[in-house]
């Protein structure tokens, strides 16, 4: 390469970083914030204005004149001025900057190098060796920076790279020229170039550091023209080349065939740059990947969790506090959600600061239903180049600029009608789009999860009905099991004064029963209601004579010690009778049963035992304490091993189950005796 050739390469790199430098320092210039870092970057890039220019102007080689010193010099401590307030504390003013002892030693520092090397008081390897210095301490002060942000390193790494490749290229330019004494031609004509690609890193850089609090601001269009323009620029430089080469290689048809590829490219250029679709797809994509948010997503996406937190389905405000949730996450005022019913009409849930429908409201979402039930499509109103909204362009009582559907295993379950003052209205475009579209997807789920609750507290109330219901059932027939037993009897014993009596007390017991389970399903008491103190044998000496005796095998009653009990005595003659019942039930008429009382200082033990079937352990672990699953048949409701087991539970009691098939079963019922409370009261001898 000439130096011809070298001088004008030279030229262009300063030309190129002049221009850099100008749109950087007009995109600074426009920020509000004044702060020292925004002061020192303008700083910066003026005068690296300044020196692009000079060099881009001047024949003189470089460190050669005093403007070349001066400009070099200037540039270098204003970077460090700027890397110095980047590492000092926040909100610093210039003026404590330059009362610092640091800036003041690289300031006097910087002026000795200054007066020496204008002066030629020093050699020229010297002066350019003295220039080193200032690139190793900018070297080092970035090095500390990048530490310092420690988990902010992201927000820093481009202005860490942008300075470093900058320094790095100007330290190996500089310690060539001070072992050889003079600069490296092709080393200075890249030098502009390098100054300029660095450029777009600062951008970033600035964009990012949020402690500086400078926003740079970047029209969307302007780029999207630019990047079209860049593009265009690069399809031709591409046409070019292989039009060449067509003709290079295209012997007697090269001139043909090279006016065709041509013509055909500049066609497919115009088409690409007059295409709508094309320029609205390159703007979505510039947009998502070079552009910071319209929402922070992280911060509304807790807001709008924490909202819905507030949600209590048992209150019938819930619609209101999911509707606020909803205009929340989008800075609305206003709307209304509404229920789509089986025959496509509509019924209001909540409405906040409006009415209900209008007529016209109505006719606009049943033509909405029409036409995008089965489509997840927001529809603007106001975007007046839709057809949909064309259709109602004239209708004033419209209280509504955006309709979100939600839908529920593909059906669309109900509409969000939204609207908000005109200065305060989001234009619908990709992201607005997206992001309503994952906002409505989260409340639609919260939605069917509170349908799916509701279902659930209907369902459980009908099954504790129907629970509640199999208990009665069971006792009712217990009571008619005994009536059957008396009117049996009564056959060949109607005038044994005897069994009269005992038919009476029969009807006695079986009548405070039925009152007992009418109070409780009355007064839905607790298990812990209507306690008493009594003695367990008695009462299960009183369930074998006259609830269990017409049944063989007779249970055969053994008291080793008993005990008192502090526990619904109605409830325990209960428990024991269906265990006694499900013993006899599963033993032969000539097996046994026995029952067997004895206590200890804390718990009262019942053990009933047969010889009858048993069972396997399968069974008891699947289906012994399940409700609702009898072996009786119809003679069962599967109850009784299921409210023994809750009774022991409900008085921190245990029941134990031991079984063989063939063999026999064991059950222990074990409660905790009554326990008299001692008087405190202490007497003095």
């Amino acid at each position: 390469m000439d130096l011809l050739s070298q001088l004008a390469l030279d030229k262009i790199g300063f030309a190129l970083a002049a221009l850099a430098n100008l749109v950087f320092f007009l995109l600074i210039v426009v920020t509000r914030v004044k702060n020292l870092p925004r002061f020192l970057l303008l700083s910066w890039a003026l005068i690296s204005i300044v020196w692009s220019v000079f060099y881009m102007l001047s024949k003189a080689p470089a460190y050669s004149n005093t403007a070349s010193l001066i400009l070099e010099s200037s540039r270098n401590l204003i970077l460090l001025l700027f890397l110095l307030s980047a590492l000092g504390q926040k909100n610093q003013r210039f003026w404590q900057l330059l009362q610092s002892q640091s800036v003041i030693t690289l300031i006097l520092l910087s002026s000795i190098w200054l007066v020496l090397s204008k002066w030629q008081l020093i050699s020229v390897n010297l002066m350019f060796t003295g220039s080193l210095a200032l690139y190793i301490f900018q070297l080092a002060l970035l090095e500390a920076l990048y530490r310092k942000a420690a988990e902010n390193r992201w927000q820093y790494k481009p202005l860490v790279l942008s300075i470093s490749v900058c320094t790095l290229f100007d330290f190996i330019l500089l310690a060539e020229a001070a072992l050889f004494g003079q600069i490296d031609a092709q080393m200075w004509a890249a030098r502009g170039f390098i100054c300029a690609a660095m450029i777009p890193f600062l951008v970033i850089a600035i964009r990012r550091i949020q402690a500086w609090g400078i926003s740079v601001y970047v029209s969307r269009d302007i780029v999207l023209q630019s990047t079209l323009v860049l593009t265009a620029g690069l399809y031709l430089c591409l046409i070019a080349i292989a039009g060449f080469y067509i003709r290079y290689i295209g012997g007697q048809w090269s001139n043909l065939v090279q006016a065709i590829f041509l013509v055909l490219g500049f066609a497919m250029l115009a088409g690409m740059l007059l295409s709508g679709a094309f320029r609205r797809r390159l703007k979505v994509f510039i947009e998502k990947h070079f552009f910071a948010n319209k929402f922070d997503y992280r911060i509304k996406w807790l807001e709008l969790t924490r909202q819905l937190r507030l949600v209590d389905i048992s209150k019938p405000e819930q619609y209101d506090t999911i509707l606020h949730a909803w205009l929340n996450a989008i800075g609305y005022n206003r709307g209304c959600l509404l229920r789509v019913g089986n025959n496509a009409d509509v019924i209001p849930l909540a409405c906040v600061n409006r009415v209900s429908l209008s007529g016209s409201e109505k006719a606009l979402v049943q033509r909405y239903i029409e036409k995008f039930a089965h489509q997840h499509w927001i529809v603007d109103l106001t975007d007046y180049t839709d057809p949909f909204t064309q259709q109602h362009l004239n209708q004033r009582d419209v209280d509504i600029q955006l309709i979100l559907p939600i839908h529920s295993e593909s059906k669309l379950w109900g509409l969000c009608l939204i609207n908000t003052p005109e200065v305060d209205r989001q234009k619908l475009n990709w992201e607005l789009r997206d992001y309503l579209m994952l906002v409505t997807e989260q409340i639609a789920n919260y939605l069917m999860l509170m349908q799916a609750s509701k279902t659930l507290s209907e369902n459980a109330q009908f099954a504790a009905f129907s629970r509640m219901s199999a208990f009665v059932l069971h006792d009712l027939k217990n009571v008619k099991a005994q009536i059957d037993l008396m009117l049996q009897n009564s056959v060949k014993h109607k005038t044994n004064p005897e069994f009269i009596n005992d038919s009476f007390d029969t009807l006695a017991a079986m009548q405070q029963r039925l009152a007992n389970m009418l109070s409780q399903l009355g007064n839905k008491r607790s298990a812990s209601a209507d306690q008493t103190i009594f003695k367990a044998a008695d009462v299960v000496q009183q369930i074998i004579n006259q609830r269990c005796a017409a049944k063989h095998p007779i249970p055969q009653l053994t008291i080793d010690s008993d005990a008192q009990l502090s526990v619904n005595k109605e409830r325990f003659a209960s428990v024991v009778y269906h265990l006694i019942d499900n013993a006899q039930h599963a033993t032969q008429a000539d097996g046994w049963v026995s029952v067997t009382i004895s206590s200890d200082a804390l718990y009262l033990t019942l053990e009933i035992a047969d010889n009858g079937c048993g069972m396997s352990a399968d069974f008891i672990n699947q289906r012994l304490f399940k409700p609702f699953d009898s072996t009786k048949g119809n003679a069962g409701m599967g109850v009784g091993a299921y409210d023994a087991l809750h009774f022991a539970e409900q008085h921190s009691g245990q029941l134990h189950v031991s079984s063989k098939e063939g063999a026999g079963s064991t059950f222990t019922l074990k409660l905790p005796r009554y326990q008299p409370v001692k008087s405190s009261n202490n007497k003095d001898c």
